[in-house]
Protein backbone atom coordinates (compact mmCIF):
# COMPACT_ATOMS: atom_id res chain seq x y z
CA UNK A 1 0.00 0.00 0.00
CA UNK A 2 2.82 2.42 0.88
CA UNK A 3 4.45 1.84 -2.52
CA UNK A 4 1.16 2.56 -4.28
CA UNK A 5 0.72 5.73 -2.27
CA UNK A 6 4.24 6.91 -3.02
CA UNK A 7 3.67 6.18 -6.70
CA UNK A 8 0.96 8.80 -7.10
CA UNK A 9 2.44 11.59 -4.90
CA UNK A 10 4.41 13.14 -7.76
CA UNK A 11 1.49 12.95 -10.14
CA UNK A 12 -0.85 14.41 -7.57
CA UNK A 13 1.30 17.51 -7.11
CA UNK A 14 0.34 18.57 -10.62
CA UNK A 15 -3.36 17.94 -10.04
CA UNK A 16 -3.41 19.83 -6.73
CA UNK A 17 -2.66 23.16 -8.38
CA UNK A 18 -5.89 22.97 -10.36
CA UNK A 19 -8.10 21.19 -7.86
CA UNK A 20 -10.56 23.96 -7.08
CA UNK A 21 -11.66 25.08 -10.55
CA UNK A 22 -15.16 24.66 -11.98
CA UNK A 23 -16.99 24.36 -15.29
CA UNK A 24 -20.60 24.50 -16.45
CA UNK A 25 -21.19 21.87 -19.13
CA UNK A 26 -24.71 23.06 -19.84
CA UNK A 27 -26.19 19.59 -19.40
CA UNK A 28 -29.86 19.45 -18.47
CA UNK A 29 -29.60 16.12 -16.66
CA UNK A 30 -27.84 17.43 -13.57
CA UNK A 31 -24.55 15.66 -14.36
CA UNK A 32 -21.35 17.60 -14.90
CA UNK A 33 -18.37 15.67 -16.33
CA UNK A 34 -15.26 17.27 -14.87
CA UNK A 35 -11.54 16.81 -15.32
CA UNK A 36 -8.79 17.39 -12.78
CA UNK A 37 -9.31 21.13 -12.95
CA UNK A 38 -13.04 21.32 -12.37
CA UNK A 39 -15.46 20.64 -9.55
CA UNK A 40 -18.58 22.79 -9.84
CA UNK A 41 -22.16 21.55 -10.13
CA UNK A 42 -24.78 22.11 -12.81
CA UNK A 43 -28.54 21.85 -13.13
CA UNK A 44 -30.42 19.20 -11.20
CA UNK A 45 -32.49 16.45 -12.76
CA UNK A 46 -36.12 17.31 -13.43
CA UNK A 47 -38.00 14.99 -11.11
CA UNK A 48 -40.66 14.56 -8.47
CA UNK A 49 -38.17 14.63 -5.60
CA UNK A 50 -39.94 15.75 -2.39
CA UNK A 51 -39.50 19.40 -1.50
CA UNK A 52 -36.17 20.09 0.12
CA UNK A 53 -34.39 23.04 1.59
CA UNK A 54 -31.22 21.79 -0.13
CA UNK A 55 -29.27 22.20 3.09
CA UNK A 56 -25.58 21.49 2.65
CA UNK A 57 -24.45 18.62 4.87
CA UNK A 58 -22.29 19.67 7.81
CA UNK A 59 -22.38 23.29 6.71
CA UNK A 60 -24.56 26.27 5.87
CA UNK A 61 -21.84 28.45 4.39
CA UNK A 62 -18.78 28.84 2.17
CA UNK A 63 -18.67 29.62 -1.51
CA UNK A 64 -18.22 27.08 -4.31
CA UNK A 65 -14.85 26.68 -5.91
CA UNK A 66 -13.68 29.34 -8.37
CA UNK A 67 -13.22 28.36 -12.00
CA UNK A 68 -9.84 28.86 -13.65
CA UNK A 69 -9.68 26.53 -16.67
CA UNK A 70 -11.17 23.49 -18.38
CA UNK A 71 -9.39 20.37 -19.64
CA UNK A 72 -11.02 17.31 -21.22
CA UNK A 73 -9.30 14.03 -20.36
CA UNK A 74 -10.11 10.35 -20.65
CA UNK A 75 -11.21 8.32 -17.60
CA UNK A 76 -8.97 5.32 -16.98
CA UNK A 77 -9.22 3.03 -20.03
CA UNK A 78 -12.56 4.36 -21.27
CA UNK A 79 -12.61 6.17 -24.61
CA UNK A 80 -15.45 8.52 -23.78
CA UNK A 81 -16.12 10.98 -20.98
CA UNK A 82 -18.93 9.42 -18.92
CA UNK A 83 -21.96 11.23 -17.60
CA UNK A 84 -22.88 13.61 -20.42
CA UNK A 85 -25.85 11.53 -21.54
CA UNK A 86 -26.27 9.04 -18.72
CA UNK A 87 -29.97 9.80 -18.22
CA UNK A 88 -30.68 8.87 -21.84
CA UNK A 89 -28.57 5.72 -21.93
CA UNK A 90 -28.77 4.39 -18.40
CA UNK A 91 -31.56 3.83 -15.90
CA UNK A 92 -34.98 5.04 -17.01
CA UNK A 93 -37.09 5.89 -13.97
CA UNK A 94 -40.84 5.50 -13.88
CA UNK A 95 -43.13 7.56 -11.67
CA UNK A 96 -42.12 7.86 -8.04
CA UNK A 97 -45.06 5.67 -7.03
CA UNK A 98 -43.99 2.95 -9.50
CA UNK A 99 -40.40 3.09 -8.33
CA UNK A 100 -41.38 2.86 -4.66
CA UNK A 101 -43.44 -0.26 -5.36
CA UNK A 102 -40.62 -1.83 -7.38
CA UNK A 103 -37.95 -0.98 -4.82
CA UNK A 104 -39.92 -2.44 -1.91
CA UNK A 105 -38.99 -5.97 -2.99
CA UNK A 106 -35.31 -5.05 -3.26
CA UNK A 107 -35.31 -3.51 0.22
CA UNK A 108 -37.08 -6.55 1.67
CA UNK A 109 -34.44 -8.83 0.14
CA UNK A 110 -31.70 -6.65 1.64
CA UNK A 111 -33.27 -6.21 5.06
CA UNK A 112 -31.00 -8.73 6.84
CA UNK A 113 -27.84 -6.94 5.70
CA UNK A 114 -27.01 -4.83 8.74
CA UNK A 115 -23.27 -5.48 9.09
CA UNK A 116 -20.78 -3.22 7.32
CA UNK A 117 -18.94 -5.32 4.72
CA UNK A 118 -15.43 -4.28 3.59
CA UNK A 119 -15.69 -2.71 0.14
CA UNK A 120 -13.01 -4.97 -1.36
CA UNK A 121 -14.70 -8.10 0.01
CA UNK A 122 -18.03 -7.08 -1.49
CA UNK A 123 -16.38 -6.31 -4.81
CA UNK A 124 -14.59 -9.66 -4.86
CA UNK A 125 -17.84 -11.52 -4.18
CA UNK A 126 -19.71 -10.19 -7.23
CA UNK A 127 -20.82 -12.37 -10.11
CA UNK A 128 -19.26 -11.56 -13.47
CA UNK A 129 -22.60 -10.17 -14.70
CA UNK A 130 -23.17 -7.97 -11.63
CA UNK A 131 -22.64 -4.23 -11.58
CA UNK A 132 -22.15 -2.17 -8.42
CA UNK A 133 -22.36 1.43 -7.26
CA UNK A 134 -20.68 2.34 -3.98
CA UNK A 135 -22.25 5.43 -2.40
CA UNK A 136 -19.79 6.44 0.33
CA UNK A 137 -19.27 9.26 2.77
CA UNK A 138 -16.12 11.24 2.06
CA UNK A 139 -12.90 10.47 3.95
CA UNK A 140 -11.81 12.45 7.02
CA UNK A 141 -12.01 16.17 6.40
CA UNK A 142 -10.15 19.09 7.88
CA UNK A 143 -11.60 21.33 10.59
CA UNK A 144 -13.88 23.34 8.32
CA UNK A 145 -17.32 22.32 7.08
CA UNK A 146 -17.82 24.53 4.02
CA UNK A 147 -17.70 23.55 0.36
CA UNK A 148 -14.01 24.35 0.08
CA UNK A 149 -12.91 22.33 3.12
CA UNK A 150 -10.25 19.85 2.05
CA UNK A 151 -9.47 16.39 3.34
CA UNK A 152 -7.30 15.99 6.40
CA UNK A 153 -4.04 14.18 5.64
CA UNK A 154 -5.53 11.17 7.40
CA UNK A 155 -8.48 11.35 5.01
CA UNK A 156 -6.14 11.28 2.03
CA UNK A 157 -4.51 8.17 3.46
CA UNK A 158 -7.91 6.60 4.09
CA UNK A 159 -9.01 7.17 0.51
CA UNK A 160 -5.70 5.97 -0.95
CA UNK A 161 -5.86 2.84 1.19
CA UNK A 162 -9.36 2.15 -0.11
CA UNK A 163 -8.05 2.51 -3.66
CA UNK A 164 -5.25 0.06 -2.93
CA UNK A 165 -7.74 -2.41 -1.43
CA UNK A 166 -9.88 -2.17 -4.55
CA UNK A 167 -6.80 -2.71 -6.71
CA UNK A 168 -6.01 -5.88 -4.77
CA UNK A 169 -9.22 -7.50 -6.02
CA UNK A 170 -9.85 -5.64 -9.30
CA UNK A 171 -7.22 -3.86 -11.38
CA UNK A 172 -8.89 -4.13 -14.78
CA UNK A 173 -12.41 -2.71 -14.75
CA UNK A 174 -12.63 1.05 -15.38
CA UNK A 175 -14.37 2.82 -12.51
CA UNK A 176 -16.90 5.61 -12.87
CA UNK A 177 -16.26 8.32 -10.26
CA UNK A 178 -18.88 10.83 -9.12
CA UNK A 179 -19.27 13.17 -6.15
CA UNK A 180 -21.04 16.25 -4.85
CA UNK A 181 -19.77 19.75 -5.59
CA UNK A 182 -17.78 19.86 -2.34
CA UNK A 183 -13.96 19.82 -2.50
CA UNK A 184 -13.62 17.00 0.03
CA UNK A 185 -15.85 14.62 -1.92
CA UNK A 186 -13.91 15.18 -5.13
CA UNK A 187 -10.62 14.76 -3.28
CA UNK A 188 -11.84 11.48 -1.80
CA UNK A 189 -12.63 10.17 -5.29
CA UNK A 190 -9.27 11.44 -6.57
CA UNK A 191 -7.27 9.70 -3.83
CA UNK A 192 -9.18 6.45 -4.30
CA UNK A 193 -8.31 6.65 -7.99
CA UNK A 194 -4.66 7.38 -7.17
CA UNK A 195 -4.47 4.64 -4.55
CA UNK A 196 -5.63 2.18 -7.17
CA UNK A 197 -2.65 3.22 -9.26
CA UNK A 198 -4.19 5.89 -11.47
CA UNK A 199 -2.33 8.89 -12.89
CA UNK A 200 -4.00 11.86 -11.18
CA UNK A 201 -3.44 14.09 -14.21
CA UNK A 202 -5.80 11.78 -16.09
CA UNK A 203 -8.54 11.72 -13.43
CA UNK A 204 -12.08 12.38 -14.62
CA UNK A 205 -15.16 12.58 -12.42
CA UNK A 206 -18.79 13.63 -12.66
CA UNK A 207 -20.70 15.91 -10.33
CA UNK A 208 -24.11 14.67 -9.25
CA UNK A 209 -25.54 17.73 -7.45
CA UNK A 210 -28.11 15.77 -5.43
CA UNK A 211 -25.26 14.01 -3.61
CA UNK A 212 -24.73 17.26 -1.70
CA UNK A 213 -28.01 17.14 0.22
CA UNK A 214 -30.20 14.31 -0.97
CA UNK A 215 -33.45 16.15 -0.35
CA UNK A 216 -33.98 14.69 3.12
CA UNK A 217 -34.28 17.98 5.01
CA UNK A 218 -37.59 19.79 4.59
CA UNK A 219 -37.10 22.68 6.99
CA UNK A 220 -33.65 23.84 8.07
CA UNK A 221 -34.93 26.06 10.87
CA UNK A 222 -36.98 23.31 12.48
CA UNK A 223 -34.07 20.88 12.18
CA UNK A 224 -31.81 23.36 13.97
CA UNK A 225 -34.48 24.00 16.60
CA UNK A 226 -34.98 20.30 17.40
CA UNK A 227 -31.24 19.71 17.51
CA UNK A 228 -30.77 22.64 19.88
CA UNK A 229 -33.64 21.74 22.20
CA UNK A 230 -33.10 17.97 22.37
CA UNK A 231 -29.43 17.31 21.60
CA UNK A 232 -27.46 20.47 22.36
CA UNK A 233 -27.27 21.34 18.62
CA UNK A 234 -26.22 17.85 17.47
CA UNK A 235 -28.04 17.34 14.17
CA UNK A 236 -26.72 13.80 13.72
CA UNK A 237 -28.76 12.64 16.71
CA UNK A 238 -31.79 14.43 15.29
CA UNK A 239 -31.29 12.71 11.92
CA UNK A 240 -31.01 9.31 13.60
CA UNK A 241 -34.12 9.90 15.69
CA UNK A 242 -36.06 10.73 12.52
CA UNK A 243 -34.68 7.72 10.62
CA UNK A 244 -35.25 5.08 13.29
CA UNK A 245 -38.00 6.51 15.51
CA UNK A 246 -40.04 8.52 13.04
CA UNK A 247 -39.61 11.74 15.03
CA UNK A 248 -39.27 15.33 13.76
CA UNK A 249 -41.33 14.77 10.61
CA UNK A 250 -41.95 18.52 10.42
CA UNK A 251 -38.24 18.98 9.63
CA UNK A 252 -37.74 16.04 7.26
CA UNK A 253 -39.26 14.64 4.11
CA UNK A 254 -40.50 11.07 3.96
CA UNK A 255 -37.58 8.62 4.21
CA UNK A 256 -38.91 6.15 1.63
CA UNK A 257 -40.02 8.70 -0.94
CA UNK A 258 -36.84 10.73 -0.72
CA UNK A 259 -34.54 7.69 -0.82
CA UNK A 260 -36.28 6.13 -3.83
CA UNK A 261 -36.25 9.48 -5.65
CA UNK A 262 -32.54 9.90 -4.93
CA UNK A 263 -31.81 6.36 -6.13
CA UNK A 264 -33.92 6.24 -9.27
CA UNK A 265 -33.82 9.86 -10.44
CA UNK A 266 -30.20 10.71 -9.66
CA UNK A 267 -27.86 7.90 -8.62
CA UNK A 268 -28.89 5.15 -11.04
CA UNK A 269 -29.34 7.44 -14.08
CA UNK A 270 -25.89 8.94 -13.43
CA UNK A 271 -24.21 5.53 -13.71
CA UNK A 272 -23.28 4.94 -17.38
CA UNK A 273 -24.26 1.47 -18.66
CA UNK A 274 -20.78 0.78 -20.04
CA UNK A 275 -19.30 0.72 -16.53
CA UNK A 276 -19.38 -2.23 -14.15
CA UNK A 277 -18.14 -0.33 -11.07
CA UNK A 278 -19.17 3.10 -9.85
CA UNK A 279 -17.95 5.07 -6.83
CA UNK A 280 -20.04 8.05 -5.74
CA UNK A 281 -18.81 10.18 -2.85
CA UNK A 282 -21.35 12.04 -0.75
CA UNK A 283 -21.92 13.17 2.85
CA UNK A 284 -23.09 11.52 6.05
CA UNK A 285 -26.46 13.28 6.05
CA UNK A 286 -27.15 11.71 2.65
CA UNK A 287 -25.40 8.37 3.01
CA UNK A 288 -26.78 7.50 6.46
CA UNK A 289 -30.51 7.83 5.70
CA UNK A 290 -30.11 6.25 2.26
CA UNK A 291 -28.31 3.23 3.76
CA UNK A 292 -30.83 2.97 6.59
CA UNK A 293 -33.73 2.94 4.12
CA UNK A 294 -32.09 0.45 1.74
CA UNK A 295 -31.42 -2.04 4.55
CA UNK A 296 -34.86 -1.58 6.16
CA UNK A 297 -33.15 0.03 9.16
CA UNK A 298 -30.97 -3.05 9.72
CA UNK A 299 -27.76 -1.00 9.67
CA UNK A 300 -27.03 0.61 13.03
CA UNK A 301 -26.53 4.34 12.56
CA UNK A 302 -28.38 5.15 15.79
CA UNK A 303 -26.45 8.25 16.80
CA UNK A 304 -28.96 9.04 19.55
CA UNK A 305 -27.56 6.03 21.40
CA UNK A 306 -23.91 6.80 20.64
CA UNK A 307 -22.20 9.06 18.12
CA UNK A 308 -19.81 6.17 17.46
CA UNK A 309 -22.71 4.36 15.79
CA UNK A 310 -23.16 7.05 13.14
CA UNK A 311 -22.03 6.59 9.53
CA UNK A 312 -18.24 6.97 9.54
CA UNK A 313 -15.77 8.24 6.97
CA UNK A 314 -15.68 6.18 3.75
CA UNK A 315 -18.64 4.10 4.87
CA UNK A 316 -21.98 3.74 3.16
CA UNK A 317 -23.96 1.67 0.69
CA UNK A 318 -23.27 -0.79 -2.11
CA UNK A 319 -25.98 -1.09 -4.76
CA UNK A 320 -25.47 -4.42 -6.53
CA UNK A 321 -27.34 -4.61 -9.83
CA UNK A 322 -27.92 -8.09 -11.26
CA UNK A 323 -28.17 -8.91 -14.96
CA UNK A 324 -31.98 -8.86 -14.75
CA UNK A 325 -31.95 -5.36 -13.25
CA UNK A 326 -32.84 -6.42 -9.72
CA UNK A 327 -30.95 -4.73 -6.91
CA UNK A 328 -29.51 -5.83 -3.59
CA UNK A 329 -28.28 -3.33 -1.03
CA UNK A 330 -25.37 -3.83 1.39
CA UNK A 331 -23.90 -1.47 4.01
CA UNK A 332 -20.15 -1.24 3.41
CA UNK A 333 -16.99 -0.04 5.10
CA UNK A 334 -14.21 1.55 3.05
CA UNK A 335 -11.76 2.09 5.93
CA UNK A 336 -8.40 0.35 5.50
CA UNK A 337 -4.85 0.69 6.69
CA UNK A 338 -3.23 2.58 9.51
CA UNK A 339 -6.04 5.09 10.00
CA UNK A 340 -9.02 2.76 9.62
CA UNK A 341 -10.01 3.14 13.27
CA UNK A 342 -10.88 6.83 12.72
CA UNK A 343 -14.49 6.15 11.93
CA UNK A 344 -15.80 9.67 11.56
CA UNK A 345 -16.14 11.00 15.08
CA UNK A 346 -12.49 11.10 16.14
Amino acid sequence: MKKSFQKFILGFATATAILFSACDSGNSNGLSPVGPDSSAGNQTLSSSVPTSSAVAPESQGANPEVSSSSIAVTPESSTTVPGSSASNEGYQAGTLEEEIAKDAAFVEASSANGTLIPVADLLASLQSTDRVIFVLRHARRGSGTGRETQLHMTGKDQAASLGAAIASVNMTDPIFYAHSDFVRTRQTALFIYAGRGGDTTQFVSTIVPKLAGGGYVKNDSLLALHAEEDFATNQLQTFASWMYKGLYTDAFNDLTETSVALLTQHILPAFPPEYRIGIMISHDMVVAPLTAYCTKLAVDFKAYESLKQWCGFAQGLAIVIAADGSRTYYPVNGLYGEYAYLDGNS
